[in-house]
């Protein structure tokens, strides 16, 4: 039976994918770029700190990305498309800063500057500049940016691995 990695940690998957990760040394720094789907990041991995953990930061940009009051994703889902992109707000070209002192995945430092649209496409008229600055000040942008950018890393990750 192939062994699940859904539930390991971010750094525990970037570490199983890449082989220069396993070789790192406690004071270590790791820095990358990777050009994935959805956009493209530089990723800095952190020297081995007193809890056994390393940091990681994400610099980098999101191409697209669609906000809805239910949603936050990459692509624009089957009902948003049916009803043409109606109640829906496009965000272009984000640049993120993200920072996860744990490189878990899940203590992601949250504030409201870390995502920065170039551009909105707003279709949701009114009510689409309230979802914005829900989204934005509560720090769901942030959240749901930084899991789309963790798949979109490892999902490229192992592509390129299964084309080596």
């Amino acid at each position: 039976m192939k062994y699940d990695r859904s539930h390991a940690s971010f750094i525990e998957n970037l570490t199983w994918q890449m082989k220069s990760l396993k070789r790192m040394k406690p004071g270590d720094v790791h820095v990358f770029t990777i050009n994935a789907t959805y956009g493209r990041y530089q990723i800095v991995i952190g020297p081995l700190m007193d809890n056994h953990c390393r940091s990681v930061e994400i610099n980098g940009e999101i191409h697209h990305l669609f906000v809805s009051p239910k949603s936050i994703s990459p692509n624009p889902s089957k009902r948003q498309v049916r009803s043409n992109l109606k109640n829906t707000v496009i965000m272009n070209e984000l640049l993120i800063h993200l920072r996860d002192p744990l490189g878990d995945g899940k203590h992601l430092s949250i504030k409201q500057s870390d995502a920065h649209p170039r551009e909105y496409i707003n279709l949701a008229g009114k009510k689409g500049q309230i979802l914005l600055n829900k989204v934005e000040s509560s720090g769901r942008l942030t959240s749901a940016a930084y899991k789309i950018i963790q798949e979109d890393i490892l999902r490229s990750l192992r592509k390129e691995r299964r084309t080596s």
